[in-house]
C-alpha cells in the first residue's frame, strides 16, 4: 500500500493550526518551530467563531494589550505570523478561553534575549548632563532653604 500523501501546506505557511473535531480546541496546541518560520491559523466555515489572541502568562483568559491578535472571532480565519526571534508565544481563543482553548508556539530556544541595560554605550535614551542638572537644582534648593532658616534665627 503506498504511503498517504502529506497534506499540502498553503503557500507561505510552515505550519497550520486549525480547529479540532470538538470545535472547542485548536488541533495543534503545542508547537516548536525555528526562528523565521511562519505559523498560519486557518479554518473555514466553523460552526462557532474563534480567534487567536496573545496572552502574557499561562492561565490568562484576557488577551495581552499590544500583543498579536487575529481580530474578532470569526467562523473563517486566515491569520499568519512569522516569528523573527526566540520566544514562547502563548495564545487563546477569546470566546472559549475559560474552556481552555489555548495554544503555545515555542520559537527557537523559547527564550527572548534580554538586552543588557547596564551598558551605557548602547543606551540611546540617556540624556547627557541630566544628572548634573538635577544636582544643580538640588544644590540651589538647599542654599535657598539654608538661607531662609538663617534669616529666621
Amino acid at each position: 500500500m503506498p504511503p498517504a500523501d502529506e497534506p499540502v501546506l498553503p503557500e507561505g505557511c510552515d505550519y497550520v493550526v486549525g480547529i479540532d473535531d470538538s470545535g472547542y480546541a485548536y488541533d495543534v496546541i503545542d508547537l516548536s518551530i525555528e526562528v523565521g518560520q511562519t505559523v498560519c491559523w486557518i479554518w473555514e466555515d466553523e460552526s462557532m467563531a474563534h480567534n487567536v489572541a496573545q496572552i502574557e502568562n499561562e492561565g490568562d483568559t484576557n488577551r495581552m494589550l499590544g500583543g498579536k491578535y487575529s481580530g474578532m472571532a470569526m467562523t473563517t480565519v486566515d491569520y499568519r505570523v512569522t516569528f523573527d526571534e526566540n520566544q514562547t508565544f502563548l495564545y487563546i481563543c477569546e470566546p472559549h478561553a475559560t474552556m481552555d482553548m489555548i495554544g503555545k508556539v515555542v520559537v527557537g530556544t523559547g527564550i527572548m534575549e534580554e538586552v543588557d541595560e547596564t551598558d551605557s554605550s548602547t543606551d540611546s535614551n540617556s540624556v547627557p548632563g541630566f544628572t548634573a542638572g538635577l544636582s544643580g537644582i538640588a544644590l540651589a534648593a538647599a542654599v535657598i532653604m539654608y538661607g531662609g532658616r538663617k534669616s529666621e534665627l
